[in-house]
């Protein structure tokens, strides 16, 4: 993954790591507390999301790509709503047929938004301390 640019912006690098630390974090928390089944769940949840924000960090360097070359990424940006549908669906195809904890799930995809907050604020802190 490239660094970000501007300091203030955390990199997709940063994200993922954070949400791992985190996701471990939460596994770990749910296995002790509350029962294997919900850690199991919130381990899948925020694996799930992990991939997703990968496929969607290639999906959208290949756009950009094809758009910079003068290609207009057609095919890529059908990709998009594509993945979208395909995500939804093994969303739906792992709660019907598997019969997850939906709690430990949802708690597993709320790490990625909470690691995306963090590395927003801890990006934001560097850009502060920056000399100008």
């Amino acid at each position: 993954m490239e660094p970000a640019t501007d300091p203030a912006i955390p990199s997709l690098g940063q994200i993922q790591r954070m949400n791992a630390i985190l996701l471990a974090a939460a596994g770990l928390l749910l296995l002790l507390t509350v029962s294997p089944a919900a850690s199991l769940s919130c381990l899948l949840g925020g694996g799930f999301v992990i991939v997703n924000l990968f496929v969607l960090g290639w999906l959208s360097r290949i756009i950009l790509a094809s758009a910079a070359g003068g290609g207009g990424g057609g095919l890529a940006a059908i990709a998009l709503p594509l993945k979208l549908l395909l995500v939804g669906g093994l969303i739906y195809l792992v709660f019907a047929t598997v019969g997850i904890d939906a709690l430990g799930f949802g708690v597993g995809v709320g790490t990625q938004l909470l690691a995306i907050m963090i590395e927003t604020w801890r990006a934001s802190m560097r850009r502060r301390h920056l000399p100008a």
